[in-house]
């Protein structure tokens, strides 16, 4: 479609004399054409009537083998009307090419995602990122750049003294070897109740915080196997959610370097001493307020390590640096760049890929009171659902597959601003705009290739349902660069589910198997173009494909 597009620009900009980009060329609704291109930001710059503007540059431009007739309308509107079959021919050579047409850009970029906590189980706060992050890197991939996609674990400060302290006080090396994350996750719990009637254990706690920092031997092996025990539980949801990471680091990695980046600050004059010991910046700007980067007993903060991670990623060679993390942490990564900026560190491209928060209605939920509905349990429910949608049919073992696509479909298709009310009944939801409804539309159109052995070819005159449902095909590399521009999987996942819904109302209205020789080899056709296009959309989301549903 893309191309297309690029075609009736370069004419357009050749007959008016200003820039036309590809963006500027409208897709109107069937009636008044195939594409569309509003002449009154031409006319404005050219300080001439858009009506009479279009007009003129109707006159001007030829029609040939694509463009089969323009019209005007409205205030200033041409409207594109195309030769359907040339037009075919132009999708579906896009499309059955390697990237499928999507516009290739280039960078070195490391994609920063999931990021749990260790010590707790990933919970249901997690799955929007996940899913984003995930989304993200393959459809940046697709698109052509070099994407290393990176767990930065959260697995050093104060929260860490408090499980270790827990540990020691409360827990069970037998209880640890039965079941390890809930055994640690019972004791974080705990700690946090008798806390609030013991108040001298946080201070017990920070002082296991300080001896991991100093290395302190037993501290540091019980960190160690916190972290394990963690990742190793973790690994086990990435791998029903089929996401995998290019590397799996954490902020213990850059603890040293953070130390220096205080030290370094200081003599630059960028940070300052406090009275009791801490560092501080101060941004003297009355929209971003002051922040430590160094407590008063000595120990560092995650920005100080974030401000480290960006000066190791720079020397790494990449060009831009991205962020999956929700909104509710927009002022700390307004504050980090801008230490970087004052730092110096300036080529590297740094991005916050800010999405909106899960409201989970009334009580919300805390991990520190244990109220959580963990991941595997969110896994374990759709799959549950999903077993009972299709309990009659053959093809039960795909249960835990539809049910993770309908929870990513739930997460992918809202906007990744936009913050999203939770509750099972939309999550779970299998029909209309859902996952399960993609992948049945997929298997849907696999079941009729089963059936035939007839060559797709464009021969014959398209209908008006053939023709609609081609040039919801050819918008596929255009929705996928936006999604990479924008860095938002909702233009992937909403193309998708309109896409289904042309699809099938092509199924219903124009029949393959029993048509006429020329109408079955086009429809064919049609329907190899949309698995191709629907097999790929699918992997872009993270959701699998199916043969049968």
């Amino acid at each position: 479609m893309k191309q297309v597009k690029q075609l009736i620009a370069e004419q357009l900009q050749e007959k008016l004399g200003t820039d036309v980009e590809t963006k500027d060329i409208e897709v109107p609704e069937p009636e008044h054409g195939d594409f569309a291109y509003p002449a009154m930001k031409a006319a404005s710059q050219l300080e001439k009537n858009p009506r009479k503007l279009a007009e003129k540059t109707a006159e001007k431009l030829q029609e040939d083998e694509l463009i089969q007739e323009v019209e005007v309308a409205g205030p200033g509107y041409l409207n594109f009307y195309l030769n359907k079959k040339e037009y075919g021919k132009i999708v579906s050579e896009g499309l059955e090419t390697d990237k499928m047409s999507v516009e290739q850009r280039e960078g070195e970029v490391l994609l920063e995602f999931s990021s749990p906590n260790i010590a707790k189980p990933m919970h249901i706060g997690h799955v929007r990122n996940n899913c984003l992050g995930d989304s993200l890197q393959r459809i940046m991939r697709f698109s052509g750049y070099n994407v290393t996609s990176e767990n930065y674990l959260g697995d050093w400060g104060a929260q860490f003294g408090k499980s270790i302290f827990a540990f020691k006080k409360y827990g069970s090396e037998e209880k640890l070897d039965e079941n390890p994350m809930e055994h640690i996750y019972n004791l974080y719990v705990k700690f946090h109740n008798e806390a609030e009637n013991d108040p001298q254990i946080v201070e017990k706690a920070a002082e296991w915080s300080k001896r991991i920092e100093e290395g302190d031997e037993e501290a540091e092996r019980l960190w160690k196997k916190l972290r394990k025990i963690t990742i190793e539980y973790d690994m086990k949801d990435y791998e029903r959610m089929d996401i995998e990471f290019d590397r799996i680091t954490g902020e213990s990695k850059v603890v040293e370097e953070g130390e220096e980046i205080v030290e370094r600050g200081l003599e630059k004059g960028i940070f300052k001493e406090d009275d009791d010991g801490s560092v501080y910046i101060d941004f003297e700007d009355e929209n971003m307020p002051n922040t430590i980067v160094k407590k008063s007993d000595g120990t560092t903060l995650y920005l100080t390590r974030d401000i480290a991670n960006i000066e190791k990623r720079a020397k790494e060679g990449f060009e831009k640096n991205l962020y999956v993390v929700a909104s509710e942490q927009d002022l700390h990564f307004k504050q980090l760049f801008k230490i970087a900026e004052e730092f110096g560190i300036d080529d590297i491209d740094n991005e916050h890929i800010s999405y909106g928060m899960l409201n989970l209605g009334e009580g919300g939920m805390s991990s520190r009171e244990g109220n959580i509905i963990t991941l595997s349990d969110l896994l374990d429910k759709a799959t549950e659902k999903a077993e009972e949608k299709i309990q009659d049919r053959e093809n039960i073992e795909n249960a835990e597959k539809i049910g993770l696509g309908a929870v990513k479909y739930a997460n992918l298709k809202v906007s990744r601003r936009k913050d999203i009310e939770f509750n099972w009944e939309d999550v779970l939801n299998f029909e209309g705009d859902s996952g399960p409804y993609l992948q049945y539309s997929n298997t849907r159109a696999k079941s009729i290739l089963k059936k035939t052995d007839t060559k797709g070819e464009f021969v014959g005159e398209f209908n008006e349902t053939e023709y609609q449902l081609l040039r919801k095909l050819g918008e596929f590399p255009e929705k996928v660069s936006s999604a990479a521009e924008n860095r938002d999987p909702v233009k992937v996942a909403n193309y998708l589910s309109t896409l289904c819904e042309e699809f099938n109302t092509f199924y219903h209205d124009c029949p393959v198997i029993d048509a006429e020789e020329d109408e079955r080899k086009r429809r064919v056709k049609l329907v190899k173009l949309f698995i191709d296009v629907s097999d790929k959309g699918l992997e872009l989301l993270g959701i699998e494909p199916l043969e049968e549903m």
